[in-house]
């Protein structure tokens, strides 16, 4: 009976010190920071600050026809199908000239004119504009998780009437990479066609 209780005793006493242990080790667990990274740090003071733009036309279809027309560009998606008959997506876009510094954190707006000038098919074309601002090199046409969407403007054969759409952000609290720059991305579409201006920013303090 003695050799029982000692038993019972002795696997009690080992149950509980290996409990102990697995609460310890989770403990230490969620306080380490190894591994985990440094977190991003939000910029105080100093300012963004524009310096340089570029125009990329990403033709993926390469259907579109894209032309400047004073501050327009006007884009011109036109194919003939099997039985000769013409279709024609056509629209023409606008946007606000960005700012030339910003404060980080800042309250601002842009604004974007979508323009419908034909839409001659009942094929569904996806068009329209987006602005979003992204660590510098990144992809021009898909934002990435830590993008800043400015504003979308989609279009498509059930609704593509003229729209003024004026999106609301707050200027990049953060910096993107170790490079101390970002893009604002201003990307215009009819179908897999883009034309892409980027405009590089650069913080300064």
């Amino acid at each position: 009976m003695k050799k029982l209780i000692t038993i019972l005793l002795f696997a009690s006493l080992a149950i509980t010190g290996v409990y102990s242990q697995d609460v310890s080790v989770n403990n230490e667990t969620t306080t380490t920071t190894e591994g985990a990274g440094t977190p991003a740090e939000e910029l105080i003071g100093g300012t963004w600050v524009l310096a340089g733009a570029e125009t990329k036309i990403v033709n993926k279809q390469n259907i579109t026809k894209w032309e400047t027309e004073n501050s327009d560009i006007v884009a011109v998606y036109s194919w003939k199908d099997v039985i000769e008959i013409i279709h024609t997506v056509s629209a023409g876009y606008r946007w606000q000239a960005p700012p030339k510094t910003m404060q980080p954190g800042a309250y601002m707006n842009l604004e974007a004119i979508y323009t419908n000038i034909e839409y001659s098919t009942t094929a569904k074309v996806a068009s329209g504009i987006k602005m979003f601002f992204a660590r510098e090199g990144a992809d021009l046409i898909n934002m990435e998780p830590n993008s800043i969407e400015i504003l979308k403007v989609n279009k498509d054969n059930k609704q593509y009437s003229n729209e003024v759409k004026k999106g609301f952000f707050y200027a990049p609290k953060f910096l993107f990479d170790d490079s101390r720059n970002c893009q604002l991305v201003v990307d215009c579409f009819v179908g897999k066609d883009h034309y892409v201006t980027k405009y590089t920013y650069t913080y300064q303090q």
